[in-house]
């Protein structure tokens, strides 16, 4: 019975009904003790009636104040350090890359020059100037022109009297001007080109004389000459020029005077 209070009522119910039970016993007990109405009180035993619905809950009280905040706590102690870890294994060794391919061989230099030299080197050219000046004279005159090499050729170069191939060139300031660097073979009667070059008003102008020429430009001057200049080899008077220069032989015609001055230029063949 009380398993099945308990069910219907729940502990406080139960608790509740107890009292309420012996509450009526005690009351009961009173009147039966009581001396002028004890049998009508005790007679009178009350009924239990039925037990009310249950009432809806009541509302949440209040919250209550908030406690004081508890003091801060002394800080812990540090632990110790712990011990060095294990050395973790080593890795797998990398691979070895393959060996690249080995390149071209570069071409070789040429070989250097020293700072000095016996004699031109083969294609190399060296220039140099001239001045010429002769006082008016009634008669024709010869007059010599030297043109001597700084650095000496390694050998001579003579005209060919059977080919006409000529190793030596002379230009009057009009043929420089007009650039005429043909000349006539006196062998076989042609216009030949010598290849000797210059330019005239060009300070930077560079001069030609292809391999194993001698090329004599006049810049300006007066220079009116009976006869072509001849290129004498010194020491063997061979139309030409030699190792160490050429000695040029000019004839100024008659009532004329000379002042001339000009530039060269031979290449080593």
């Amino acid at each position: 019975m009380f398993s099945t209070l308990r069910t219907r009522f729940g502990i406080p119910g139960v608790i509740s009904v107890i009292a309420l039970v012996f509450a009526m016993l005690g009351g009961a007990y009173a009147a039966s003790n009581d001396s002028g109405s004890g049998k009508a009180t005790a007679s009178a035993k009350a009924k239990k009636g039925p037990r009310g619905p249950k009432g809806a809950t009541g509302p949440a009280g209040p919250a209550g104040p908030a406690g004081p905040a508890g003091a801060k706590g002394d800080a812990g102690a540090n632990g110790a350090a712990g011990g060095a870890g294990p050395a973790g294994p080593a890795g797998p060794e990398g691979k070895q890359g393959k060996e690249g391919k080995q390149g071209p061989e570069g071409k070789a230099g040429k070989d250097g020059e020293t700072g000095f030299t016996e004699t031109l080197p083969s294609g190399k050219t060296e220039t140099g100037t001239w001045a010429l000046s002769y006082p008016l004279t009634p008669e024709e005159e010869a007059l010599r022109l030297g043109i001597s090499f700084p650095i000496p050729l390694a050998e001579a170069a003579v005209n060919n009297n059977v080919t006409g191939v000529k190793h030596v060139f002379f230009f009057t300031a009009e043929q420089v001007e007009l650039e005429e660097f043909e000349v006539k073979n006196p062998v076989t009667n042609n216009m030949e080109d010598t290849g000797c070059r210059w330019e005239l008003n060009n300070s930077k102008a560079k001069l030609i004389a292809p391999a194993g020429t001698l090329c004599v430009f006049t810049h300006t001057g007066e220079l009116e000459l009976s006869f072509p200049p001849a290129f004498n080899v010194p020491g063997d008077f061979h139309n030409g020029y030699g190792p160490t220069g050429s000695a040029v032989e000019l004839i100024k015609k008659a009532n004329t005077g000379v002042s001339a001055v000009g530039v060269w230029a031979v290449t080593a063949p």
